[in-house]
């Protein structure tokens, strides 16, 4: 009897699916960003007259996230969408593609003032493509989001717009150096490394910003490093151990052992391998960070925008805007004024681009060679 009542059932079925899978479909592709690329925080800060004001947000919390593309769509009949995007409208390069669930797909990490062309697929079927480009009308970083990874942004963002000519003026190029928090921590409980960087954040690393060498500023001598002695974004990637020490001293020139590590730190021929590393065109694009990407870290970036010739003040806010990030509090006189920025201002040269090259060059030691190809590298055409 359960056999003739299961053979009753099993044609109302099959009847019901031939009826109701219909062919698939795609339309209504749009893109858009809520509020602009930057958050109303941002704004705010970007356009007071003091850099070092960024309260409440005091690096105790992570609202450092741009405001991402929504690439959006209507899809019948299809399971799986697959999100390409091209760098010419005949489809002809691919930047990046990407697979969802959903009928949108937010996008982050466009660069400013770049075209992106972008399709979507499933079900043997391809929409239309369609187009965005994000152009920024004030000074401001490109700050970034890699999941599982704070205090992201590419040091290319930075320039100036003239609301004259509209025009944005960059200081050096974009997708050739990211400043960043770790990828990995030692846990304590296992005993081991593990990843903070997710896996969908590798992806974006590889796929989209194409990383090519990992600059790690992490000492390995107290396991800061979580033991690792190769990218955890992957073997293709160049890792190289910088390790520096900081401590609420001066970064540029620190040299000896610190309390309970017996490592001996030499933070000025930390330096010059760093830059000397910057001087090769092969190890681009670049990513470099420490633990939470705010002192090694931000030291080193203000010596690579000095070098460019960033107005001092933008180098003030690309350093105080860690304090968007869950990374702890920046503090623009005790950590930049009072220190590596007294070196440097107290040494030989007409500007600050000037001190910064003399003392890469005559103190820490790097080749006014390698110093002019790492200008020539990164310096934006416009």
């Amino acid at each position: 009897m359960r056999m003739n009542k299961l053979y009753r059932v099993l044609p109302l079925v099959i009847v019901f699916c031939l009826t109701g899978c219909g062919e698939a479909s795609i339309s209504s592709v749009s893109s858009s960003r809520k509020n602009g690329r930057l958050a109303d925080i941002h704004v705010t800060y970007l356009t007071n007259n003091n850099p070092a004001e960024t309260s409440p947000y005091n690096g105790n919390m992570s609202v450092s996230a741009p405001n991402p593309v929504r690439l959006s769509w209507n899809g019948e009949n299809i399971s799986s969408y697959k999100v390409s995007l091209y760098n010419d409208e005949n489809k002809e390069e691919l930047n990046v593609s990407y697979t969802t669930s959903k009928n949108y797909f937010d996008f982050y990490n466009d660069e400013f003032d770049r075209t992106y062309y972008w399709t979507v697929s499933g079900g043997g079927v391809t929409s239309k493509v369609n187009s965005f480009t994000y152009h920024p009308t004030l000074s401001q970083p490109r700050n970034m989001f890699v999941d599982g990874v704070e205090n992201f942004r590419d040091l290319g963002g930075w320039g100036k717009y003239d609301s004259v000519t509209d025009t944005y003026t960059r200081y050096m190029k974009q997708g050739m150096i990211y400043r960043s928090g770790r990828f990995n921590e030692y846990d304590d409980d296992l005993e081991q490394s593990i990843n903070t960087i997710s896996k969908f954040g590798i992806y974006e690393m590889n796929n989209h910003l194409k990383i090519k060498t990992e600059i790690d500023l992490r000492r390995s001598s107290t396991n800061e490093t979580g033991g690792i002695t190769s990218s955890v974004l992957g073997e293709q990637v160049k890792y190289v151990n910088l390790p520096m020490y900081y401590g609420g001293l001066n970064i540029l020139t620190f040299v000896g052992k610190a309390s309970k590590d017996d490592y001996q730190y030499d933070n000025p021929a930390a330096i010059k391998q760093f830059f000397d590393l910057l001087a090769d065109e092969n190890n681009y694009p670049i990513n470099f960070h420490c633990s939470i990407g705010k002192d090694r870290t931000g030291c080193l970036a203000y010596l690579i925008e000095g070098l460019l010739g960033f107005e001092q003040e933008i180098m003030y806010r690309d350093y105080m805007f860690t304090n968007f990030s869950n990374a702890g509090m920046c503090k623009l006189n005790d950590d930049i004024i009072n220190r590596y920025g007294a070196t440097l201002e107290a040494y030989e040269g007409a500007n600050l681009q000037e001190k910064v090259f003399n003392y890469l060059k005559d103190v820490i030691g790097v080749s006014e060679s390698n110093l002019n190809t790492i200008i020539n590298l990164l310096k934006e055409s416009n």
